[in-house]
């Protein structure tokens, strides 16, 4: 069987383990004891002895070469996918300076990253095709002669190079990682970001290939539409405006706070932002008008309001329980946004983080009619908004929905764009108005028609003002232990 050898690097890239044969064949071969011979694309050296079935799955997708030497066939039908060359040396009857080349053969197709792996079957040599093949020439590229050849550009030594990368990556060239899907030198020639090539991140196709979660969300959607108040927004000034129960008819069960940090005024120079200190935020008195359980969301940039952030949290009666990460993309203007940083900065800004407070306390075996846990998760992949603007992902409003079963929901900083069934929307930028505490409490009353202001505690089931849920959704939902 074979061994590992720290001389023949393995990992794609260069560097680490691989296989050297020896005895018996490399891998499961039977007969005459095989000499090792140097794979091109993996740097990987195995004995062999030309009989014996051999069969080996990979998950790889990138198209690559691997060098080999007589007694090379044709390997399995399919679209091109894996090339071998003819560089393969130390096999029995190794090719020598001017003898004749073998044809190149190709095996499998790429699949998909996290597809079914590729199966290859055959004699012999370690990734399974039929040994003893006939004359030929050499197609794209094998190299010279010696052990192994000259180093190849996909890492490891030995011959060829891939015809392009997964996903659209650029592929470049290094003195000791060969050629890969290097996203990063991507990014340096083009302002295109790694992560505009993550696949499935957005709502609508993410749960193709999950229909019980798809259903899931589905019917929490469906039922979040049914039980929403109408749209609520309120043009004032949050420096004046009173944070009461008498301001708003009711306590919250939601609070969602976008502030206009100072981060953001430096990433759009020349925009008046209208950029409010951290001591300024901290002093809104939000914990006036939040019930006990209840959830703050803030958004904190990724700057200087990740530690201010939690000053207000704590300042407002909340603890840290999570953080939502937001992964921006750039998909759309790559170039442009490339060079919109942060002066401050070190390294290039590509997130912006929303912190989770939670009041009160929540279980989440005992509390499902409070919150329903692990719907979502926290990460959001989404584009960045365009240059001076600091709209936040529309994700955001669904992950808080899905979640939390308070249905008196409440945004402080917000613009016409936020504007949302369900939630009461106040900001200085707003074009208009149409809050009203009294019609808006209405929607929350018992059974004897009082309005539900709060519960100081935890809200027993069937509460107004709760979203309530299905049998088909509690069937369908992650439980807790």
């Amino acid at each position: 069987m074979g061994h590992y050898s720290r001389d023949c690097p393995l990992k794609r890239g260069g560097g680490g383990r691989g296989f050297s044969g020896s005895g018996r064949g490399g891998f499961q071969g039977r007969g005459m004891p095989g000499r090792g011979g140097s794979f091109g694309s993996f740097g990987m050296s195995t004995g062999m002895d030309g009989a014996g079935p051999m069969m080996m799955e990979m998950g790889q997708a990138e198209p690559m070469f691997i060098g080999a030497g007589p007694g090379m066939m044709e390997a399995l039908p399919g679209p091109p996918g894996m090339m071998m060359g003819d560089n393969m040396q130390g096999l029995p009857g190794a090719p020598f300076p001017g003898a004749p080349r073998r044809p190149m053969a190709q095996m499998g197709g790429p699949r998909p990253m996290g597809g079914d792996p590729m199966r290859m079957n055959g004699n012999g040599l370690a990734f399974g095709f039929d040994s003893f093949g006939g004359p030929g020439e050499a197609q794209n590229g094998g190299s010279g002669p010696g052990r192994g050849g000259p180093r190849g550009r996909f890492g490891g030594r030995g011959m060829g190079r891939t015809a392009g990368g997964r996903h659209g990556g650029t592929l470049s060239t290094g003195p000791s990682r060969g050629e890969q899907n290097d996203y990063c030198q991507h990014f340096v020639d083009t302002g295109e970001r790694p992560q505009n090539f993550l696949r499935d991140v957005h709502l609508v196709d993410r749960y193709e290939e999950y229909p019980k979660m798809r259903e899931l969300i589905q019917r929490k959607d469906d039922l979040v539409a049914q039980r929403a108040t109408p749209p609520y927004y309120l043009n004032a000034d949050l420096h004046e405006l009173k944070l009461s129960v008498a301001t708003f008819g009711t306590k919250f069960d939601v609070v969602l706070v976008d502030p206009p940090w100072e981060e953001y005024a430096r990433r759009a120079p020349g925009i008046d932002i209208g950029t409010w200190l951290w001591q300024d935020i901290m002093k809104l008195e939000i914990e006036n008008i939040v019930d006990t359980p209840s959830f703050l969301f803030l958004w904190c940039g990724s700057a200087e309001g990740l530690d201010a952030g939690r000053h207000c949290l704590k300042k407002w009666g909340f603890r840290r329980c999570e953080d939502i990460c937001w992964i921006k993309t750039n998909a759309e203007a790559a170039r442009k946004m490339a060079a919109r940083q942060d002066a401050h900065a070190v390294l290039q800004h590509t997130k912006e983080h929303c912190l989770m407070g939670i009041k009160g306390t929540v279980r989440r075996a005992q509390d499902g009619h409070v919150i329903h846990a692990n719907v979502d998760t926290d990460i959001i992949v989404a584009e960045e908004a365009p240059f001076g603007s600091t709209r936040k992902p529309e994700e955001m409003y669904s992950i808080i929905e899905h979640f939390c079963l308070g249905r008196r929901r409440l945004e402080l900083f917000g613009e016409d764009h936020n504007i949302r069934p369900g939630w009461v929307t106040i900001g200085n930028d707003l074009t208009g108005s149409n809050f009203n505490p009294q019609a808006y409490a209405a929607h929350f009353v018992d059974d004897e028609g009082r309005p539900q202001i709060g519960s100081a505690g935890r809200p027993p089931p069937g509460a107004s003002h709760l979203l309530g849920s299905t049998p088909e959704i509690e069937e369908l939902r992650p439980k807790s232990p």
